[in-house]
């Protein structure tokens, strides 16, 4: 016994046991195919026709056409905010805008690190016309 331990014949003998008694408790698996929806099918996939400024590609499949739209749209919702001038938000006529000037909600809410280029706290005339 301890020959076949030294050896490594015993471990051996058991490992691949082990690996049988695995391979033999697995469930089996079928080979399923999965037919493509009727033709009178509703396609629930179906929507309206992508916005301006999108892309679209239609694959065929195995399962029948694939299409896919993506991109974005030609103009942001909030476009209008990167038209602002100083004197639209410059609350107190100083000339330029602080941060406590900007609504909360605008573009440049967001932005006003990257605008005040200067980083005085404060945006120019010049400094709002560089970021359109």
């Amino acid at each position: 016994m301890k020959t076949l331990l030294r050896s490594g014949v015993l471990p051996g003998l058991l490992m691949l046991a082990g690996v049988t008694h695995a391979q033999s408790s697995m469930p089996t698996q079928s080979a399923e195919t999965v037919a493509p929806p009727p033709a009178s099918a509703s396609n629930t996939l179906t929507s309206e026709l992508p916005p301006q400024g999108f892309k679209t590609v239609t694959v065929q499949t195995p399962q029948g056409p694939v299409t896919v739209n993506w991109g974005q749209e030609n103009t942001l919702a909030n476009a209008s905010d990167y038209k602002v001038t100083v004197e639209q938000l410059d609350k107190n006529g100083d000339g330029v805008i602080t941060r406590d000037e900007v609504p909360e909600n605008h573009a440049l809410s967001s932005e006003f690190r990257l605008v005040d280029k200067n980083h005085d706290g404060k945006i120019t005339a010049e400094e709002l016309s560089q970021w359109r």
